[in-house]
């Protein structure tokens, strides 16, 4: 969660501001988060400095007084017109300082338009001024994005090459030290909040253990510094208590968001409270107590007013009242909440928001159906309970489909299993039924002989691994044609080189898997290079093609069953 975005790359090429303006942006930047109207104060008087940079200053900071308030609509306003105004004269968008501005309006428009879920709109901005603006930022805001869809191992990788090169930077000429920290404890903060989401998805313990790592960090850091140190304990414990929540430790998620009593400093940023208000919600839920639950449940949607971020988390909330009154047999209000939620899914589905956190998409077609004939007509009381047991039908439907669907994945991969312990070479998990066709006779059987002796001894060398193995290669190898090498596949193993290649290759991945611990943590892009592919997605085509499995599910399988 970036509470506050300050410009290094500014600072640091600061010869278009006097001295006095200098001190002028310094000032602004800390008063943004100690005392934001103050800032606003300043950032007016500093546009209207005689300086046409430092007056596009002035503007930043303004549009960043309004991000800080969660005025959204005006902050963009004026990030966009300033934008456009230094974009479309060349004798400013051509100097490094105009660029460096141009880059901080981009990063902070990034911001918003991903606080409020707006991730096409977001990797829009990236690629309309990726070659206009310095781009020290851009692997951090497309590693955000990928986390936000869902694709977390790339979004890790990106978030950490962006830490790396950002600690690894000279502060600038007027950069303060205190600011430069805290951009990298930020950065520490979004790979752990990144973790945490990666363990959602695949409920791998390593995961939240690598999260309280980068937390760790991030604290470490801003605890020395004594006008950050209250609300960096802030945060840590909220860090804390959402691992522990994960976990399904709610009285201890409890305890660790209960500590915000102590950190006064949390009250001056709604976002950071609402994040407590929803947290305490979650676990009040979970520990029985629905009063409480739709107290702070309650908190968050006011706060939402103001703040509009996020939606993702409204559903949430929605979620948890409405479930919160159903145990407290309120039906109607029950009723009205899951009618909101209804309402919110169909607008995420509009923005095509693809954050996992609390939405699967595979409910949603499900969900939309029934809102269509349910939100359009007026219900009595009976018409609300028979709404109620409509609902819970499809949630019990719902929940059948998911268990048959994980019994059978169940059975797939013990049916794996049992194949690996067996001495003979593992037959492919989809067969074919072959007969012998009167065409195969057309090779004569020395040829036969000769392209089966080949074929095995190159699977014994592991030839198939490297990715240069084509058909040519292999009919190179074993002094034929590709015609008559494609002839035997078909005719005599009933597959085409392809589907040979590929059975060769997944199989040596299930021995490997099976046999080294080690492989098991390799990520899916080192186990594709491993067997020849270049890259994680067609790798991960493949295994599901001839195992019905996930790579990730599987892994995550076997490492439970050598725990």
């Amino acid at each position: 969660m970036i509470l506050f975005i300050c410009s290094s790359t500014l600072l640091g090429n600061a010869q278009e501001l006097t001295e006095e303006e200098n001190k002028q942006t310094r000032r602004i930047q800390e008063l943004l988060v100690t005392a934001p109207e103050k800032a606003k104060e300043e950032a007016k008087k500093l546009s209207q400095s005689a300086s046409p940079f430092a007056r596009y200053c002035g503007q930043y900071y303004t549009a960043n007084y309004y991000y800080v308030k969660s005025n959204y609509d005006e902050s963009k306003k004026i990030l966009t017109a300033l934008l456009e105004e230094i974009d479309r004269n060349p004798s400013l968008s051509k100097q490094k300082n105009y660029q460096d501005l141009m880059g901080m309006c981009v990063n902070k428009l990034f911001y918003l338009y991903k606080n409020v879920g707006a991730y096409n709109q977001a990797l829009v901005l990236m690629t309309t001024y990726k070659d206009k603006i310095p781009n020290d930022r851009y692997e951090q805001q497309l590693g955000i994005l990928k986390i936000a869809m869902g694709e977390y191992e790339e979004g890790i990788v990106l978030l950490k090459n962006d830490l790396r090169a950002f600690k690894n930077l000279d502060l600038g000429v007027a950069e303060r030290k205190e600011m430069h920290n805290k951009l990298v404890a930020d950065r520490y903060n979004e790979i752990g909040e990144a973790y945490q989401k990666y363990y959602v998805g695949n409920r791998q313990n390593k995961h939240l253990d690598s999260a309280n790592v980068y937390f760790q960090k991030a604290a470490k850091i801003m605890l020395d510094e004594p006008s950050q140190a209250d609300f960096t304990r802030a945060l840590l414990n909220m860090h804390q208590a959402k691992s522990a929540a994960l976990k399904g430790d709610y009285k201890t998620a409890l305890r660790f968001y209960q500590r915000r009593n102590a950190y006064p400093e949390i009250n001056k940023n709604l976002r950071t409270v609402q994040i407590f208000d929803l947290g305490m919600a979650d676990c009040y839920f979970h520990l029985k107590q629905p009063d409480s639950a739709i107290y702070y449940a309650k908190a968050f949607v006011r706060n939402y007013q103001q703040t509009q971020v996020s939606k993702e988390n409204l559903l949430l909330a929605y979620s948890l009242l409405s479930k919160s009154y159903s145990e407290k047999k309120n039906t109607e209000q029950a009723y009205n909440y899951a009618q909101k939620s209804l309402a919110l899914i169909e607008e995420l589905d509009r923005i095509k928001s693809k954050s996992v956190d609390f939405l699967h998409n595979y409910t949603v077609s499900t969900i939309r159906k029934e809102a269509d004939s349910i939100l359009n007509r007026q219900f009595t009381f009976v018409g609300i309970m028979i709404g109620l047991v409509l609902a819970l039908g499809i949630v019990f439907w719902m929940f059948y489909r998911y268990s048959k669907k994980q019994k059978d994945k169940h059975k797939r991969f013990l049916s794996i299993i049992q194949r690996l312990k067996e001495p003979k070479p593992i037959e492919p998990i989809t067969t074919i039924s072959i007969t012998e066709d009167s065409s195969t006779k057309m090779m004569d059987d020395e040829l036969i002989d000769k392209i089966k002796t080949g074929l095995e001894k190159l699977e014994r060398s592991e030839t198939f691994l490297k990715s240069e193995f084509k058909l040519a290669f292999v009919a190179k190898k074993l002094n034929t044609n590709t015609a008559y090498l494609s002839q035997y596949l078909n005719q005599v193993l009933g597959k085409s080189f392809s589907d040979y290649t590929q059975e060769l290759r997944i199989n040596f991945v299930l021995r490997k898997l099976s046999n080294s611990p080690q492989f098991r943590n390799f990520t899916l892009q080192a186990i594709a290079e491993e067997v020849g592919y270049k890259d994680a997605t067609t790798f991960v085509k493949v295994f599901k093609k001839h195992t019905g499995l996930s790579p990730n599910y599987y892994i995550q399988h076997l490492q439970e069953k050598y725990l």
